[in-house]
């Protein structure tokens, strides 16, 4: 029996059973430097540890009744009602992989992006142009960043739109104007109180900010400026680290949107201690320095190793 071609198209009612188009904050969770858990702990273990990444990713989203819709390789994909649900749970998540211990060992961090606004709902999925702006607000995102936009953040109460800091503007797939992008302060810093002090005073924070650096009997300050700070074993960096482990060109800082940003592109990577005790690794990524802690370029922290960098972040 031939079918017309007519009994091949849904009709309109079939189609409003299995679509249907809502409000909702969509949000992107991606496990930083998945690629090198493969490489370090082999592909079981590395298996293991992004299962039990994505376990407190799932139970960040339950815990702000959201819906995981999917989870993608290494990242997560969750839907919840309100833009503030979205923020509570994306700050629970970082919060979550900072307490757990067997993960902070292993320097894990995620990213995150979220946006609200229209979705359509197909067959337990998510379509449209929330869910691509999400996406490329994770993929703006580094390490322990929450990003999205200043339409999610005016949706918010008061209270966490103030916890927030912009980031510029940034062209987004499928829409013809640019963004405005904004970054949630989700961890307890000096960063938040400068934000909830008026524009003169966080003027006046970006014009007096330095990064001070102690290395050794040296004691030297980063201040904002078109200049980048290097850091490497080559002998025309601003900081030579003369060790085997420590790449020529080992890692940059530069000053951006009101932030000293780690620029790592080492073989080896960098090692970071902060001052609340989380410990991270970074290989070829960035990484934003705030308030104090230690950089080391190539190996692991150690207390007796001579070639900690201590660093301290002053504002004003």
């Amino acid at each position: 029996m031939k079918l017309k071609l007519g009994n091949l198209r849904a009709t309109p009612g079939d189609r409003a059973v299995s679509e249907q188009q809502v409000a909702a904050a969509i949000l992107f969770a991606d496990i930083c430097g998945s690629t090198r858990l493969f490489e370090q702990h082999g592909d079981r273990r590395a298996r293991q540890i992004e299962t039990r990444v994505l376990d407190v990713l799932t139970s960040g989203t339950v815990a702000h009744d959201g819906v995981v819709i999917k989870t993608i390789g290494d990242e997560i994909m969750s839907r919840f009602s309100s833009a503030q649900q979205a923020v509570g749970a994306a700050c629970e998540m970082h919060h979550a992989l900072k307490k757990d211990k067997e993960l902070a060992e292993l320097h894990l961090a995620v990213k995150i992006g979220l946006h609200y606004g229209p979705v359509l709902v197909e067959k337990g999925d998510l379509f449209g142009d929330a869910v691509n702006v999400a996406a490329r607000m994770v993929a703006l995102a580094k390490a322990d960043q929450i990003i999205t936009t200043r339409e999610t953040v005016e949706c918010l109460p008061a209270d966490l739109a103030q916890a927030t800091r912009d980031l510029g503007r940034s062209w987004v797939r499928g829409k013809q104007d640019e963004m405005d992008i904004v970054e949630i302060i989700w961890h307890e810093s000096t960063s938040l109180t400068q934000l909830a002090s008026g524009c003169q005073e966080e003027l006046r924070s970006l014009l007096f900010a330095r990064l001070v650096l102690d290395y050794r009997d040296r004691t030297i300050e980063v201040v904002p400026g078109s200049q980048i700070f290097t850091m490497g074993r080559g002998e025309r960096n601003n900081l030579m680290v003369d060790r085997e482990l420590v790449s020529r060109s080992h890692a940059d800082i530069e000053f951006r949107q009101g932030k000293f940003i780690l620029v790592e592109h080492s073989t080896n990577g960098t090692y970071l201690l902060l001052e609340n005790g989380a410990r991270f690794f970074v290989r070829r990524e960035e990484f934003a320095l705030h308030d104090r802690g230690v950089i080391c370029l190539g190996q692991a922290i150690a207390d007796d190793n001579p070639d900690l960098i201590r660093y301290r972040c002053v504002h004003g």
